[in-house]
C-alpha cells in the first residue's frame, strides 16, 4: 500500500462516490476541494502523529495509507466542505450535513484506531517527481501515460508515482528520470503504456537512482503492471504493538 506521507490519501472522484452533490456545493460556494483534501489530510497526519508518540512506538513516516484511513479522510474532508459551507449561508441542509459527516468521521477514527495504525517496518517513499523528454528518434506519433516507484537495497518497492503523460505528433524518443531521491531509495522502476490503464514495468531490472531511461527504437514493452505499494508489517494499538503474520 501507498504511505500517509506519499500525499494523495484520496482524490476528488472519491469524494463524489460518497457524495454525489459536493462538486455542486463547492462550486456553488467557491470552496476548493483540494485545499480541503489536503488540509484533512495534514489533520489527520497531526493526530495519528500523536497517538503514536503517545504510544512510543513507530514513527508518521512508516503508516500505510489502509483503506480504513483513506475512508476517515473522505469523510472528514466533507465535513470540513459542508462546515464552510454552511458558515458562508447558514442553511440549515448544510448544517445537517456538516453534523452527519463529522459524526461519521468521528465513528471512522475511531475504528481506525481500535483496529491499529498499520505500519511498514522500513518505508521507501513513492517519487515525488517523475520527469518525461521528448527528443529526436524513430518512434512514431503517440501520447505515454508514465509512473515510477522506488525500490531500497533489499527490493522493497514504494507505492507508484502520480501519473504523467507526454506527447509528440513527430518521429522521437523519450527520456525519462526521476527527481528528488527519497531516503532508502536505491533503485527505481519505470512503467509506462499508451493509457493509463494499461502501464507496463519497461526496464529488465531495477535502474539506479539517477540513472535515465529511454525508449527502446523497439517501443514500450509488455511489462507487468504496477503494485500498490508496501504491505503492512505490523499494527500499534492502544495496548502496545500487534505483529502481522
Amino acid at each position: 500500500m501507498a504511505l500517509l506521507v506519499d500525499g494523495e490519501l484520496t482524490r476528488l472522484e472519491d469524494l463524489k462516490a460518497q457524495d454525489s452533490g459536493v462538486f455542486d456545493v463547492a462550486s456553488g460556494e467557491g470552496l476548493d476541494l483540494r485545499a480541503k483534501l489536503d488540509l484533512a489530510a495534514g489533520e489527520i497526519q497531526e493526530e495519528v502523529d500523536t497517538f503514536l508518540d503517545w504510544e512510543e512506538q513507530g514513527r508518521l513516516e512508516q503508516v500505510v495509507a489502509s483503506v480504513s484511513l483513506k475512508r476517515w479522510h473522505i469523510l472528514k474532508t466533507l465535513e470540513a466542505v459542508y462546515r464552510d459551507a454552511y458558515f458562508s449561508q447558514l442553511n440549515d441542509r448544510y448544517g445537517q450535513k456538516w453534523r452527519h459527516y463529522e459524526s461519521l468521521a468521528e465513528e471512522q477514527k475511531h475504528r481506525y484506531f481500535s483496529s491499529g495504525v498499520q505500519l511498514v517496518a522500513r518505508p521507501v517513499r513513492r517519487p515525488s517527481l517523475v520527469s518525461a523528454q521528448v527528443v529526436e528518434g524513430v518512434a512514431g506519433a503517440a501520447t505515454y501515460w508514465l509512473k515510477a516507484t522506488f525500490l531500497d537495497s533489499e527490493g522493497r518497492e514504494s507505492a507508484p508515482s502520480a501519473a504523467v503523460t507526454v506527447s509528440s505528433p513527430v518521429p522521437h524518443s523519450l527520456q525519462v528520470s526521476v527527481m528528488a531521491q527519497e531516503e532508502n531509495a536505491t533503485h527505481w522502476n519505470l512503467y509506462a503504456g499508451t493509457e493509463e490503464a494499461g502501464l507496463g514495468l519497461q526496464n529488465a531490472e531495477p535502474l539506479p537512482v539517477g540513472e535515465v531511461w529511454m525508449l527502446p527504437a523497439a517501443g514500450l514493452v509488455d511489462g507487468r503492471a504496477p503494485g500498490n505499494g508496501q504491505p503492512t508489517d505490523f499494527r500499534v494499538v492502544r495496548s502496545g504493538l500487534l505483529r502481522r503474520g
